[in-house]
């Protein structure tokens, strides 16, 4: 949404949502810029640590809630015995009734357990794989139904 902004338009919008992290940014740019005059090098320097800090510090990232792009989904999975190893979670075979397996677009595809503790397992593969992996899950997880 963001992304057809113009570069004026996010500032103000940052200074909306953040008014008391922009007036402690203008006090410390103040203070960088008078102790800069000073000559005071150690105090314009802890000024400017603190506008870097007033102004970054607590922003929290955005998390990705883009499933993560694997090129081989094959090196994702691994059953052993009862478990099975989906990136690095483990799953209870018994305990997978239904796997999402979808084909995105021409390029990529789908793989996801829904109904599973984990919601992290989620993951984007090449589509070309997509017949093949259908067929190992048949195998693999016989009692888990492929939802599409």
């Amino acid at each position: 949404m963001l992304k057809h902004l113009s570069p004026l338009v996010k500032i103000r919008n940052f200074c909306q949502r953040h008014p008391l992290r922009v007036l402690l940014a203008t006090i410390f740019s103040i203070a960088t810029v008078h102790y800069a005059l000073q000559q005071e090098v150690v105090l314009t320097l802890a000024a400017f640590n603190g506008l870097i800090q007033s102004l970054i510090l607590g922003l929290q990232p955005k998390p990705s809630s883009e499933p993560e792009w694997v090129a081989d989904v094959f090196t994702q999975l691994k059953r052993e015995q009862d478990v099975l190893h989906v990136k690095q979670r483990q799953l209870q075979v018994q305990q997978i009734k239904k796997v999402a397996l979808s084909k995105l677009d021409e390029q990529q595809a789908l793989l996801d357990f829904p109904f599973n503790l984990y919601r992290a397992a989620a993951m984007r593969f090449p589509a070309k794989q997509l017949p093949a992996l259908k067929t190992w899950l048949a195998a693999e997880l016989p009692q888990a139904e492929i939802i599409d």
